[in-house]
């Protein structure tokens, strides 16, 4: 049993962040219901949809498991009363559109609240905060770590360029805290608070990626220092090996690892010590660290029970085989009916008394539709055939 069985959320949302938060909560055991247009659908169907089978779309089967799909037209008043009556029985509304055009649809916060006042109402709408006056700008992931000096400091400090780090990682983190105010919003209401809006920005959440970096600029006001390979200190940095993979060595604590990270290399400690004091440590190591292999370090440093934090530059193929991303199932098995057996990320966290399980792979486009509205909208089989003819739901 899941913690949020028993729980209803309406979805209506598209892209990846706020998708994102209605998979989570599904993971969790919710009942999810995915609403999309009717014509339009959501967009993130179509990214990356050469690279499955059957033209599944990545994004979207990465953001939208665990949840129940139908169309509906909000556009059409007829639409609008039929989400109405989904709200009117659900504890979460989630979406990612627009202050105008949830007003403009009867979707808004204070129209749903008027057909439900306990519903807590999860706003994603405004990647650039729900306040201010660039608000209503557009907004995405990349464009999010360029606004919040994510770019920048990731930036290496010798050529001066911006990164950007991929994956989507302001989507997903924004979705993840989207979740986590909707959830303490589920805990006021059972303490008597009712219903309320909670909100999430890709902004906001950008900047509290990079905690430790804005605060170092608003407490000193200066600048943070930019990236490089060796971070400052021989043990937080990483270094080729003779197979041209990488090692990379993350121990604050120098002064008590120092020794045993010498011994290790196989480093003339005096050598090091000189260099260490002069601040010339790195071609050192780089010459002695390319003398061997990545598992040659590896095996060495597992053999002499090496305390010193360090570890391998994994690729995305080695990091998700490891065996502790395997024991704690960050990545697990999927049955899936157009993909077949495969595997797919996991939960990210864990429960003593309560399971996270992909009950169901992502919806197909329109696909619970009827079983939703005969459930929960005291529709007949005639009233889904007249939706039907009028564009209501495809």
């Amino acid at each position: 049993m899941g913690v949020l069985d028993g729980i209803r959320v309406i979805e209506w949302a598209s892209w990846l962040s706020v998708p994102s938060t209605g998979s989570m909560l599904g993971d969790l055991g919710a009942d999810v219901v995915k609403v999309e247009d009717p014509i339009r659908g959501d967009p993130s169907r179509g990214m990356q949809s050469g690279e499955l089978p059957g033209g599944r779309g990545i994004a979207y089967e990465t953001v939208n498991r665990n949840k129940r799909g139908m169309t509906l037209n909000l556009g059409d008043p007829e639409g609008q009363r039929l989400l109405h009556r989904l709200v009117s029985g659900a504890d979460v509304f989630l979406t990612s559109y627009s202050r105008k055009l949830t007003r403009s649809l009867a979707a808004d916060f204070d129209t749903l609240r008027q057909h439900n006042d306990q519903l807590v109402y999860g706003y994603g709408g405004s990647g650039w905060g729900p306040k201010g006056p660039q608000s209503a700008r557009r907004a995405y992931d990349v464009l999010m770590q360029g606004i919040s000096g994510m770019m920048w400091s990731t930036g290496d400090a010798r050529s001066g360029f911006p990164e950007t780090v991929a994956g989507g990682p302001i989507d997903m983190a924004s979705g993840m805290s989207l979740g986590y105010a909707v959830l303490a919003a589920l805990f006021a209401r059972e303490r008597g608070a009712g219903g309320q809006e909670v909100t999430s920005s890709l902004l906001g959440i950008a900047l509290h990626l990079q905690a430790l970096n804005v605060n170092t600029t608003l407490w000193t006001g200066k600048p943070i220092d930019r990236f490089t390979d060796t971070f400052g200190s021989p043990m937080l940095a990483y270094y080729r090996c003779a197979d041209s993979q990488w090692l990379i060595f993350c121990e604050p604590q120098l002064e008590r690892h120092w020794p045993e990270f010498c011994a290790a290399l196989d480093l003339d400690r005096e050598q090091a010590d000189a260099a260490l004091a002069a601040g010339t440590t790195r071609p050192l190591l780089d010459e002695q660290v390319g003398r061997h292999s990545r598992d040659y370090w590896l095996t060495r440093f597992e053999e002499l029970g090496c305390r010193f934090a360090h570890g391998p530059v994994n690729t995305m193929e080695e990091a998700t085989a490891t065996i502790q991303v395997l024991a704690n199932q960050f990545v697990t098995d999927l049955d899936h009916p157009t993909l077949g057996p495969s595997r797919t990320l996991g939960f990210p966290v864990s429960f003593s008394e309560s399971e996270c399980s992909i009950r169901r792979p992502a919806c197909d486009f329109g696909e619970h539709t009827e079983e939703i509205l005969l459930e929960s909208c005291d529709v007949s089989w005639d009233d889904i055939a007249s939706l039907k003819k009028r564009g209501v739901i495809a």
